[in-house]
């Protein structure tokens, strides 16, 4: 009768192999899942963004976008906690009870964080009914919980209201900004 089986020396020999691509390929997955992550979360703020223009432009109305949780607009660089559209009849940045909610989105997982900076330094971005912005071109800027740059990235919106995402145009792994700098976390 013929034994069938693994000697242990052959057995470490495979546990060896498989220790050594498991740390070959687990920084690469990592690395694979916060990338994907940021672009889950620039995407969704592209979302917000178009759907918040396109509301105000159809509904010749002014419309808001600005950090928030529980239907009230947060302080400046609060976005990881949540965003809201709403229509802003005063056009104050700043949601009344009256003044209806057309969207809202979910916080970031922990850790990571947008910020917006922009001209005339407003906490929010508001929409004209004519779909340009207040006078805001400005730049959200997306940083991962581990402040990887080369995982940052950034939504460049100009006056008229147009967006485009950063991109890495000298390939040196980190995308720039609207001025052609590395983006900072």
């Amino acid at each position: 009768m013929k034994a069938y089986g693994f000697s242990l020396l052959e057995a470490l020999l495979a546990l060896a192999v498989a220790a050594t691509v498991s740390a070959i390929a687990l920084p690469t997955f990592a690395e694979f899942v916060a990338r994907q992550q940021a672009t889950a979360a620039v995407n969704q703020l592209v979302g917000a963004i178009r759907t918040a223009r396109h509301a105000a432009v159809t509904g010749r109305q002014n419309i808001a976008l600005c950090a928030a949780e529980h239907g009230s607009c947060l302080g400046r660089n609060q976005w990881h906690r949540g965003a809201m559209i709403f229509a802003d009849r005063n056009a104050d940045g700043a949601r009344q009870l009256a003044e209806p909610v057309i969207a809202t989105l979910p916080p970031l997982p922990d850790g990571a964080r947008i910020s917006w900076r922009s001209f005339r330094n407003r906490a929010y971005l508001l929409f004209r009914g004519s779909g340009m912005t207040d006078w805001q071109n400005g730049t959200f800027t997306y940083c991962p919980a581990n402040n990887d740059l080369r995982v940052a990235k950034a939504v460049i919106i100009n006056a008229q209201g147009r967006l485009a995402k950063s991109g890495d145009a000298n390939a040196d792994g980190v995308d720039e900004d609207a001025r052609g700098r590395p983006l900072r976390c």
